[in-house]
């Protein structure tokens, strides 16, 4: 918390905070487990270089020489060979992507061909509000999730229960651009006006973007609306997981015996029933990281969000293709160590899985 608070605040690089983070969860899977954490994290690193070789494939791939895109149509051979030996095109595929790998390791991922500046500060630029927006949009989804979830478990079958599926299944069938939408119309500019009669409100700003070191209640302001069409849909589907679990888990002999002992039912949900119940929740948070990425380049656009989401899509409305390869290693990259952050955060909840294989990617 205090590595994620430093980072809200006082605007370090993307590479410190992203760092400190990992070194934080893996010392203490270590502590935890040694031999589980090594085995994790060694399997990791095969797959975050295949992921860096299929977004520099998928690249190099696009159609077009991005000489002729940075210097135009009127170029001469000979400014062309010039940007193109610049940009290191000249060389042979693999030599390419080696010496790419090699300085990505270390944080450079090139140099903005349209921007001007290197890649990595860009991306240090924009990761913060896209952290933010998905942070704020999980948490809102667990607030919204957690009661319910519980609630529609313990009263299985009954009116409850059903509102509260027909409400999130709704939630769950709109997509993610349409919400933000609906919630711009609704709750900023005013709604609809029917014969006169607005219905709407404007309660709420609908762009831009505060930073919370600037001004947190204004900050908070502003990316409640983006937070919300991103959490929605996340907190159906977490929701009806957590009923389901719950559902299985309040047949569990153990909470026939606690019932027997007369504990109250608060405290049988929240305290006896909740935790066993929340194993898959938690894989699915995990999970979801790729989902809101994905929403969040809409999102971003739709409230002018100066996120890594805009960043890559002002990257690939300008051809610009290392700001785009950048982007999507760094995305790619975040959401394969949050998998894993997700697995370690299992031993924590359950000792008696240490030892063992455990989380999604056992």
């Amino acid at each position: 918390m205090a590595a994620i608070a430093w980072a809200w605040f006082w605007r370090p690089p993307f590479s410190w905070t992203f760092g400190l983070l990992v070194a934080i969860g893996t010392v203490g899977a270590v502590i935890a487990d040694g031999r589980y954490a090594l085995r994790r994290i060694a399997g990791v690193i095969p797959i975050l270089v295949g992921v860096s070789f299929v977004v520099f494939a998928l690249m190099a791939s696009l159609p077009g020489d991005p000489a002729i895109n940075i210097l135009g149509p009127a170029a001469t051979a000979d400014q062309i060979a010039i940007v193109r030996t610049e940009l290191g095109l000249d060389q042979p595929f693999f030599a390419r992507y080696g010496n790419w790998l090699g300085d990505a390791v270390v944080g450079d991922f090139g140099e903005s061909v349209q921007r001007r500046e290197p890649v990595a500060v860009g991306i240090s630029n924009a990761i913060t509000p896209t952290l933010q927006l998905m942070g704020y949009s999980v948490a809102l989804a667990l607030v919204i999730a957690l009661p319910l979830g519980v609630w529609a478990g313990y009263r299985q079958g009954e009116r409850p229960d059903r509102a509260i599926n027909s409400t999130m299944l709704g939630f769950l069938a709109t997509p993610n651009f349409v919400l933000a939408v609906m919630l711009v119309l609704f709750l900023s500019i005013g709604g609809l006006s029917v014969a006169g009669t607005e219905f709407g409100f404007r309660v709420l700003p609908a762009g831009t973007y505060e930073h919370i070191s600037d001004d947190v209640l204004l900050h908070f302001k502003h990316m409640l609306l983006p937070s919300l069409s991103l959490a929605m849909g996340q907190a159906a589907v977490f929701m009806r997981l957590l009923r389901s679990d719950m559902i299985g888990t309040l047949r569990l002999p153990f909470i026939d015996l606690a019932r027997s002992k007369g504990v109250p039912t608060r405290r049988i949900l929240w305290r006896h029933a909740l935790r066993p119940s929340s194993f898959t929740l938690l894989t699915v948070v995990g999970l979801t990281v790729g989902l809101l990425i994905g929403g969040a380049l809409i999102t971003e656009v739709i409230f002018v969000l100066p996120g890594l989401g805009s960043y890559i899509f002002q990257g690939v409305s300008q051809r610009d293709f290392i700001a785009v390869q950048g982007g999507v290693l760094v995305i790619s990259t975040l959401y394969i160590v949050v998998l894993t952050m997700s697995d370690f955060l299992y031993l924590a909840l359950d000792p008696r899985l240490r030892g063992r294989a455990v989380g999604a990617g056992a």
